[in-house]
C-alpha cells in the first residue's frame, strides 16, 4: 500500500528520466529529455504533449504491472517524440512515422496501438503471440512425458526424460523445415533479489544449451520497494520459452529440497558447502543432458546420410539460429559478454554432487494464463 503519492511520484519521475536516458543510449536515438508526469488517470496508460514537451505515464499502471510493462509504455511515447522531434512529421498520431519510430526502439506491435484489446495481463503482452493450437498440443505432450518421469523407477523416468528431450528436438526441427513463422517472446524470471548466485547462472546454461532458447541477465525496477533487482529473462520460441521457464523452476526447487534431504551427512553447514553441492548437482545433470543429445545428434545423422539431407539440416539449424539472435538483438542493442570467475566449492561434497545431478529427471507440467481487457495508450 502506498501512503505518500506525491513522494512516490517524484521518485518514479527520477526513475523513468533514467530509463529514457538508458534507453536513447540503447538504440543510439538523441533525444532531449521531457518532463515526467505521473498522471492519475486509469483510461490512459500514458501520453506525450509534443506543446510542453511531456511524457506521463498512469499512476494505476506503475502500481498494478511490472515496470517491464512500464518501460514499453514509455517506448510507446517517446516513438511520439520521435516523431515530433526527430522526424517533424505532421501525419496522424500513429501512422507510418510513428510505426518506424517504434522500429528504431525495438517496441513490440502489441504497444504500438493507440486503444483496446490490451490483454488482461499487461505483463503478457510484448512477449510475442501465445502459442498456437499446434504449440499447445506440442507443449501438452512434453508435459505428459515429463510426468512420467515421477516414476519410482529410474529406468523409467529416464527414459521418459530421454524421450521429452528427443520430441523438443523433433518439434523445432519440424518447425524449421515447414518455413512457418516463428512468434518469439521473452519471460522474465525476477527473484527480487541484488545478485544472481552462480548456480542460478550454471541453470541458465543449461537451457540455453538445451531448450533451444537464449537467456540474458539484465536488471529491473520495483517501483513499489524503490528497488532495482538483478533479472533473467528466456527468450525464444513460444512453446520454448514456456518449456525453458518451468525447467528452470523445477531445477531450483530440487536443488533445494535435495540439499536439505542430504545436508546432515556434511561436516560443513556453510554456503560454500550448499553452493558446492548445488553446482556438482547442475554438472551431473548437465552430463546427462549432453550425453542424451550427442546420441540423438548421431541418430540424426545417420538418417540425415541416407537421404542426403545432412547439409540441408544444418542450414535451417543456423537459419533459426540467426533469427532467434535478430530477436535478442532488436530487444538488447547493446548486449555484452561478461566472463566471470568460478565460485569456491569443496570438491568432496562438488563431487558427490555431480554423482546425484546424474539422477535428477524433470516431472510436472507447463502452466499458462489468459485473459483481456481494454486501455488506451495516446
Amino acid at each position: 500500500m502506498i501512503n505518500n503519492i506525491e513522494q512516490f511520484s517524484s521518485l518514479w519521475a527520477r526513475q523513468l528520466h533514467t530509463e529514457f536516458s538508458d534507453i536513447c543510449w540503447q538504440y543510439n536515438v538523441k533525444l532531449t529529455p521531457p518532463v515526467f508526469e505521473i498522471s492519475k488517470t486509469k483510461q490512459q496508460l500514458g501520453s506525450w504533449d509534443a506543446e510542453s514537451r511531456t511524457i506521463r505515464i498512469s499512476f494505476f499502471l506503475i502500481t498494478n504491472h511490472s515496470w517491464a510493462v512500464t518501460l514499453n509504455v514509455l517506448k510507446h511515447e517517446m516513438a511520439h517524440q520521435i516523431c515530433a522531434e526527430i522526424f517533424q512529421s505532421r501525419e496522424v498520431a500513429h501512422g507510418e512515422s510513428f510505426d518506424r519510430a517504434c522500429d528504431y526502439l525495438g517496441l513490440p506491435k502489441e504497444y504500438r496501438r493507440a486503444s483496446g484489446d490490451l490483454p488482461e495481463s499487461l505483463d503478457l503482452i510484448g512477449q510475442g503471440s501465445r502459442p498456437t493450437s499446434e504449440g499447445r498440443r506440442f507443449i501438452d505432450k512434453v508435459e505428459k512425458l515429463l510426468a512420467l518421469a515421477q516414476s519410482a523407477n529410474e529406468n523409467e523416468a529416464a527414459l521418459a526424460m530421454q524421450k521429452a528431450n528427443e520430441l523438443i528436438e523433433k518439434y523445432n526441427i519440424m518447425q524449421m523445415e515447414s518455413a512457418q513463422d516463428v512468434s518469439y517472446t521473452y519471460v522474465i524470471i525476477n527473484r527480487k533479489k541484488k545478485r544472481i548466485e552462480t548456480y542460478q547462472r550454471q541453470i541458465c546454461a543449461i537451457l540455453r544449451d538445451f531448450f533451444f532458447v537464449k537467456i540474458v541477465t539484465s536488471f529491473l525496477y520495483d517501483p513499489l520497494s524503490n528497488q532495482t533487482h538483478k533479472t533473467i529473462e528466456i527468450l525464444g520460441s513460444n512453446e520454448n520459452v514456456a518449456i525453458a521457464e518451468y525447467c528452470y523452476h523445477f531445477l531450483e526447487n530440487q536443488l533445494s529440497a535435495l540439499w536439505s534431504k542430504n545436508k546432515h551427512r556434511y561436516n560443513g553447514k556453510t554456503r560454500t558447502e550448499k553452493n558446492s553441492y548445488y553446482m556438482g548437482l547442475l554438472k551431473g545433470f548437465n552430463g546427462k543432458l549432453r550425453k542424451q543429445k550427442e546420441q540423438s545428434k548421431k541418430a540424426r545423422v545417420v538418417a540425415a546420410s541416407d537421404n542426403g539431407q545432412s547439409q540441408k539440416m544444418y542450414s535451417l539449424v543456423v537459419s533459426e539460429d540467426e533469427r532467434l539472435n535478430d530477436y535478442v538483438e532488436i530487444k538488447f542493442p547493446r548486449l555484452s559478454k561478461i566472463s566471470r570467475r568460478g565460485p569456491r566449492i569443496y570438491k568432496s561434497t562438488y563431487d558427490e554432487g555431480i554423482e546425484t545431478g546424474k539422477n535428477i529427471t524433470l516431472h510436472k507440467g507447463v502452466t499458462q494464463t489468459d485473459g483481456n481487457r481494454g486501455n488506451i495508450l495516446t
